[in-house]
């Protein structure tokens, strides 16, 4: 009969569970590590972003006058902006009655002599209108001046209304009068909304 050695099989046995048991317990010892280690760093991480929270939410408490400084200054900007659009407006009106007289100035003929000048601009949808009225010996002084007006980037529709004799102190000289628009001076007309067609 063949000999069967029990003790030795329970034995292996044995050191086979105990082995799992080790196995196990150091599998279980390093999740429980790993566990430990993966909550601090959690721990501490959520506690540095409290930490810098609380930073952020000192700042925006240090922050917050000047922030409501800020939404006071922009209100105040809104409210003057139509004041200070009129302003802008009226200074780029000044400095276009500016040039538009200097170049009168510097480029009227000799030969011509102005006599009146005469803004109107009742409707706001249409530009100033400017008319220059005076005397000169002959029209080519006239002429001149025409086209002098027309060469100035402040008027346009330059166009010569009427020349007439005209007999004043014993002299004999042409009356005229030229008329233009200003450039730029005409609002847009606000655009109506219009019926869907059915």
């Amino acid at each position: 009969m063949p000999l069967i050695n029990l003790i030795q099989e329970q034995r292996q046995i044995v050191r086979r569970e105990e082995q799992r048991a080790r196995s196990f317990a150091m599998m279980f010892g390093a999740s429980l590590v790993g566990s430990f280690l993966l909550f601090g760093f959690f721990f501490l991480e959520t506690e540095s972003l409290k930490g810098e929270q609380s930073k952020l939410q000192a700042e925006l408490q240090r922050l917050k006058p000047v922030m409501e400084q800020i939404d006071d200054n922009n209100k105040a900007l809104a409210d003057m902006q139509p004041r200070v659009k009129t302003l802008e407006d009226a200074q780029a009106m000044t400095g276009r009655w500016g040039r538009i007289l200097q170049h009168v100035a510097v480029q009227t003929p000799t030969p011509v002599w102005l006599t009146t000048v005469r803004a109107i601009g009742a409707d706001p949808f249409k530009p100033i209108s400017v008319s220059f009225a005076g005397m000169s010996a002959t029209n080519a002084p006239i002429g001149e001046f025409m086209q002098r007006l027309q060469n100035s980037d402040d008027l346009e529709a330059v166009s010569l209304k009427y020349t007439q004799e005209k007999l004043a102190a014993n002299l004999h000289g042409l009356e005229f009068e030229i008329s233009a628009e200003i450039t730029g001076t005409a609002e847009e007309k606000p655009k109506t909304q219009e019926e869907p067609a059915k």
